[in-house]
Order: structure tokens, then sequence, then C-alpha cells
């Protein structure tokens, strides 16, 4: 295991760049950093606009670009390579951004806030596409599916809802089941399984078309799981917890593969390209990178 020290308080986000030789990491702090994985030093000035915590931060698929939004209610695009924001801050939200994510054309930036809504930008425009305030409470998590048609919404209803944002209709939930605000989820390679997990420690598998649950949900952890990843391939599931542990697990099966210590927390967990090594953002202000 490696660890990356610089932030001041809680890593939020922590995620590979397309290259896999840097770690993007966003925190309470405020800052966002970019970490050299081979020499463990800190690339770069930090990413410092943001006025408050900094609760998620997506890459373009490129690695050029970033997204990120925190407690300002702001959402904002930065160029990596100058380290510059890039065009104007988008502030649609009447209270702080919780989650986001990048749709897979990178055209388009979904965001969740705490103020019960759920946006979409236009990437390039600057414009908002979509807004959907029918959320039952704060937005926990949103995620394009793979091929860009839909997205997943987690609110503090603890449902999933799968949308047609183009359409702004409602396709699939909510989803119910789970016993706590889910925190997280991802899609299959195909798109037509979505596997999910939050507060109740459970992970769940759905079929993203029927909304019909998969199996018996799995106890996977003995506190609330804050974050899920899906190895490249589609065949390892990762999730972090806040019982301190990172686990690996078969994810046709989920059988438990492997469990990561940490010294606190686990916020976030991501696989890099080549599924090689694990990065985690934990509570303790470190960066964690195992193999």
């Amino acid at each position: 295991v490696k660890t990356f020290k610089g932030h001041k308080d809680a890593i939020t986000a922590a995620s590979f760049l397309p290259s896999g030789q840097e770690i993007v990491s966003a925190s309470v702090d405020g800052s966002i950093r970019i970490w050299d994985i081979e020499s463990g030093e800190e690339s770069g000035n930090a990413l410092l606009d943001h006025e408050g915590p900094v609760y998620r931060i997506a890459l373009l698929p490129d690695g050029q670009r970033l997204v990120s939004g925190g407690e300002d209610m702001s959402v904002r695009v930065w160029d990596l390579g100058t380290r510059e924001l890039v065009g104007r801050t988008w502030e649609g939200h009447s209270l702080g951004v919780g989650c986001m994510d990048v749709s897979p054309d990178s055209r388009f930036v979904a965001s969740g806030s705490w103020d019960s809504s759920v946006s979409i930008w236009d990437l390039d425009g600057g414009e908002r596409v979509f807004e959907e305030k029918k959320c039952e409470g704060p937005v926990y998590f949103v995620k394009f599916s793979r091929d860009g048609s839909r997205l997943v919404t987690c609110a503090v209803d603890n449902h999933v809802r799968i949308w047609d944002w183009r359409k702004g209709t409602l396709l699939v939930g909510p989803l119910e089941g789970h016993e706590g605000i889910v925190l997280s989820a991802v899609w299959t390679l195909d798109d037509k399984k979505l596997i999910s997990a939050g507060e109740d420690s459970k992970i769940r598998r759905w079929d993203s078309e029927t909304g019909e649950s998969i199996g018996e949900p799995v106890v996977a952890h003995e506190q609330p799981i804050s974050s899920l990843a899906l190895s490249s391939d589609g065949r390892v599931l990762a999730s972090a917890s806040l019982d301190d542990t990172a686990k690996l697990w078969d994810a046709s099966t989920l059988e438990l593969l492997v469990t990561f210590w940490h010294n606190d927390d686990a916020n976030s967990v991501s696989f890099s390209p080549d599924n090689k090594l694990l990065a985690t953002g934990c509570d303790d202000s470190l960066i964690y990178l195992w193999n």
C-alpha cells in the first residue's frame, strides 16, 4: 500500500487519470490535487477555486478536463493541462452539489444537489438542458448509462430511479429495497444491470430495463457503503465503506475476494485503467493506493 499526503481534511473522491500515471483527488479542504503515482508527490498546482468542500469530481474520457461540484453550489470545469477554469462556472443549484457525472460522449454533465434537483448541462454551450425537481429530498448520486441514453438518480427516499433524461421521463423505478439512502451505483458493461449500495451496508442488483431485483442482497460491510466501482473488464466490483475497509467482489457472484483496511472511513474507490491498482480516499486525509 502507498499513501499520498497533502490534503488537510477528508478525501471525498480519488480517481485515476486515463494515462494511469496520475491520480486526481478532491477534499473537504476545498482543494483538488493531482498526484504522480510513481513518485508519490503532488504534480503541479492544486485547483483552489471552490469556496468550501469539494464533494465530487468527474473526469472527461479524454483526461484533459475535469468537472467538480461542492458546498458552494457551483459546478466548475477545469483544464488539467493549464490547471485553469474553462468557460463559466455553472450556478443553478440553491444548495450544495453532492454528486455529478459526465456523459460518455463528453457532451453533458449531470449534477445532483441537496436542493432536491438534478440538472444536466451542455458542456460546451454551458446551458442547462434538463432539470428534474421531483426528487424526494437531497440527491446523493447520479450516473449516466454507458451508452449515455439513461441517467440513474438516488435521493434521500432510499430509492433508485432510471430516467430517459433527454425526454425528461422516468423509465424505471422507483426501485425499492434498500433500507437507507443509496449512495452509489454502477452499470454493468452492457447497461442491462445496475448494482447499487448505500447506508444499509448491502449490495443489490437490478435488471435496469424491468426494475426487477436480481438475486438476494449481500450484506457487504458493517457500516454504510460510500462508493462502488466496476473494473473495466466488468469482472470485479469494488466497494468502499465507513467501516474503514474497501473490498473486492466477483461482480457476477458477489463472492468476496479481498479486503483492504484503512485507518478511518473510506469514502471513494476507483480502479486504474489496467485494473491492477485500486485508489481509495479516506477520512484521514490520505489517498491509498493498493495493488
